[in-house]
């Protein structure tokens, strides 16, 4: 059966704010209390989304949460964010955060062929490491179950708090060639050896029992060691080190400790695909001597984002204009169009969404169905022509230009943030017919 892969992204939030709450993020961090221009934000992810849709990709749009969440700020001891962000500026941030924008954390997705039950399935990301991001499950789950179809089984977050700490697709990869079973890699970043400055924020525990959870095949399913050189770097996530697509799959050479105690190799990953397919998988690894990780880290080369949309053209990749400011990141990629593993590359401005940590692949969560079930999916939350118009118009004019934290907690702006929050949400609000 062929299948075909969905993209679905979230509109960033009009409270979009630069908080530096994201661990292990340096870009977070590097941009911590600066201006933000929410509608500028917004904008760029729409434009984003277009444009995948324009390459005749299926591309859907989820709407920004609720924000400030005042359950979690009542929670806290708050009754008025400004408050919080004179007493406590790091929880006032958090009620206020749009990371929900990064929809590839959202959960991990597996189809059914991948299944020895034969389900699709999409556990929902718990977000632990991060008290802001631990604000959006629950919401997320509700949203996915209505726009996904009834066929997906949708699980709840994985619960044991740090010790199942999960950050969903961002650290999960999954190489196939189209309608077989794939190959899912699973990659964490606990154990030893550990990093010596930053917190890795998946563990592999969590890895197993979503594999468990979603009967996957067993000889099919791998689990990576992130290289701790690389999380220290600012790779909090895989998809900062790595990306993944059919037999593709290219990442720099410090992304995984490849000799880690109970992990799997490189060489099995292949062999396995050698002997499924009898044929090479097309692993491509960086060398720090061409782009140091600091670099890899710097552009978000390998957090590129591959489509395609027509099984009979080698993929699109879409990257980050940082990339083809780049010398050596513009060349590697020209180098992967002239070999033939894409067909072009189209670059995108995502200038907020980076400033906060997150580029192309960030930005989107990838759902692998088969047809007919993608045509079952509500109609209105597919991105279109009049739809990207009709959207546009809403945050044009209901979003704010700029803002800091503290003008976020005015009456004033709360009052007009949820009132465009709530208009994007009746515009996207999924109905089947």
């Amino acid at each position: 059966m062929s299948l075909v892969d969905v993209q679905i992204d979230r509109i960033v939030g009009p409270t979009h704010h630069f908080g530096g709450l994201g661990v292990g993020n340096l870009a977070s961090a590097q941009h911590a209390g600066q201006r933000s221009s929410p509608k500028a934000a917004a904008i760029e992810g729409l434009q984003k989304m277009m444009q995948v849709a324009q390459t005749g990709t299926h591309q859907f749009v989820l709407p920004p949460q609720s924000r400030p969440d005042w359950v979690l700020l009542r929670q806290l001891g708050f009754s008025d964010p400004s408050h919080a962000v004179h007493q406590a500026p790091e929880i006032a941030s958090a009620v206020f955060s749009c990371s929900a924008m990064w929809t590839a954390n959202a959960g991990t997705f597996t189809p059914a062929v991948d299944s020895t039950g034969g389900v699709a399935t999409l556990t929902i990301a718990n977000l632990d490491a991060s008290l802001h991001r631990s604000i959006e499950p629950e919401q997320t789950a509700m949203e996915l179950r209505d726009l996904l179809p009834n066929c997906v089984r949708v699980e709840p977050p994985l619960p044991g708090g740090a010790a199942m700490r999960d950050e969903g697709a961002a650290n999960h990869m999954r190489l196939a060639l189209n309608g077989q079973p794939g190959l899912n890699i699973f990659v964490y970043g606990d154990g030893s050896p550990k990093p010596i400055e930053r917190w890795p924020r998946q563990t592999k525990a969590a890895w197993e029992a979503v594999a468990r959870r979603h009967q996957l095949i067993r000889d099919n399913t791998f689990y990576l060691k992130q290289h701790p050189d690389a999380i220290d770097a600012g790779a909090f996530h895989n998809d900062v080190v790595a990306l993944s697509h059919g037999d593709v799959w290219i990442h720099h050479e410090l992304a995984y400790q490849d000799d880690a105690e109970d992990n799997a190799g490189l060489e099995q990953i292949e062999d396995r695909w050698r002997r499924l397919h009898g044929q090479r998988l097309r692993r491509i690894e960086v060398s720090d001597s061409v782009l140091s990780i600091d670099d890899a880290v710097k552009t978000y080369l390998f957090n590129s984002q591959i489509v395609q949309p027509h099984l009979d053209h080698a993929p699109t990749l879409f990257c980050p204009v940082q990339v083809s400011a780049h010398p050596v990141a513009s060349e590697l990629v020209q180098a992967w169009i002239a070999d033939g593993i894409f067909s072009e590359v189209q670059y995108v401005e995502l200038n907020q969404s980076m400033a906060g940590g997150g580029g192309p692949a960030c930005l989107r969560l990838r759902v692998t169905l088969p047809l007919d079930q993608v045509q079952a999916m509500p109609e209105n939350a597919r991105i279109t022509k009049p739809t990207y118009e009709r959207l546009l118009a809403i945050i044009d004019e209901g979003y704010p230009e700029t803002v800091s934290l503290a003008e976020l907690a005015t009456p004033q702006m709360i009052q007009r943030t949820e009132s465009v929050t709530l208009r994007l949400q009746e515009a996207l609000r999924c109905s089947r017919t």
